[in-house]
């Protein structure tokens, strides 16, 4: 623990030098006897880490922790969840089961998911329907099951206005970019700016497209 403590307050005491130098200092005083130590923190070696104190399964178990719950969370925004409900979530993790399930609470802590509604699988036997799919590291799936996320029927008339809007908004900048008179007068700028505006609006209707198909299939 006191190494812990060392090594962090070395790692802190560039941006809040007085406290660390403060604490660092009773930290030294109760250290037992014998153990060298310099005069002050300021004075004190960067900590460097050895090779034997990494632990690579544990970085990789991290990281894909991480990606889930930041893709999970992701899905959330886009769907408009509110931030304290809990959703359910099937999980397919493969050969990374293990790691997700000793991570569990955290899982279902830090994504918002209700532990109940939490399907841990190594395989599925089919896809569930009418979810939002997300792949995470090493080929780990996750589905969120729409029925928890929306109400289907005010989602899919929220998707289909917006993508009658912007297949209207493609419409009209195609029929700009159509006009030899408008390439010919307008400044080079304001061309390039309904081009990249057509391009933003035809991928933002393919993302609706995908999003009402998911509700329908």
């Amino acid at each position: 623990l006191v190494r812990v403590l060392d090594g962090g307050l070395r790692l802190l005491h560039p941006y809040m030098p007085f406290v660390t130098e403060e604490i660092w200092q009773h930290l030294k005083a109760a250290w037992p006897a014998g153990e060298s130590w310099p005069d002050a923190l300021i004075i004190a070696p960067w900590p460097e880490a050895g090779e034997d104190e990494i632990d690579e399964q544990a970085e990789n178990g991290m990281a894909l922790l991480m990606d889930l719950i930041r893709q999970i969370r992701n899905a959330r925004a886009e769907y408009e969840v509110t931030p304290g409900r809990p959703i359910a979530a099937i999980v397919s993790a493969g050969d990374r089961l293990p790691e997700l399930e000793a991570q569990r609470g955290l899982l279902a802590f830090l994504a918002r998911v209700d532990d109940a509604q939490l399907t841990l699988a190594s395989v599925l036997a089919e896809k569930p329907r009418r979810a939002v799919a997300l792949v995470a590291a090493d080929g780990v799936e996750a589905y969120l099951p729409l029925a928890g996320l929306v109400d289907l029927e005010q989602e899919a008339a929220r998707l289909q206005k917006a993508l009658d809007e912007t297949r209207q908004e493609i419409r009209r900048a195609q029929g700009m970019l159509a006009n030899e008179s408008f390439l010919a007068r307008a400044p080079a700028h304001v061309v390039q700016q309904q081009r990249d505006r057509l391009e933003e609006q035809q991928e933002r209707q393919t993302r609706l497209e995908a999003r009402l198909q998911a509700l329908e299939s």
